[in-house]
């Protein structure tokens, strides 16, 4: 069931009739994929934990712009990408000394294995949403490492 037909579910016709407990569960479902695409904006798994969070406050303190133009989980992510950009633009990454990249973090792999996928159970699925995030990783040193 979409976040968007939870809401006629819930006899509302937009989020700003929403109260916050039933906003918090049409969030929390998209909590882990925001923070694999903030981790992946931001090369930090702390950063991305933070980010999501003001993610989830900023949608709340602004929900009744939700118009429905878009998925509920597609206004998510803008609000997400925004604030990684903030973040970004508020704060520079240092560039990386001697071959070693301070800031960049890796993601669990305990964190890998929760990430919903529409087919699950299928190996091949697991496997490039695994290898999505390491090279997604990869990408960041490599980058890192030639502007040192």
């Amino acid at each position: 069931m979409s976040a968007d037909t939870r809401l006629e579910v819930l006899g509302v016709s937009g989020l700003g009739e929403v109260d916050e407990p039933a906003f918090s569960g049409l969030a929390e479902r998209h909590r882990r994929e925001l923070h694999v695409h903030c981790y992946r904006m931001l090369g930090s798994f702390q950063d991305a934990e933070d980010t999501v969070q003001e993610t989830f406050l900023r949608a709340w303190r602004r929900r009744e712009t939700f118009e429905g133009r878009s998925t509920f989980r597609a206004w998510l992510y803008r609000i997400a990408t925004n604030a990684c950009l903030d973040l970004l633009a508020e704060r520079r990454p240092e560039p990386a000394t001697g071959g070693e990249v301070l800031w960049l973090q890796p993601y669990p792999d305990r964190l890998l294995d929760e990430l919903p996928a529409d087919d699950a159970d299928e190996p091949e699925t697991v496997a490039v949403a695994r290898e999505t995030i390491e090279l997604a990783y990869l990408v960041a040193v490599q980058r890192a490492a030639s502007r040192a």
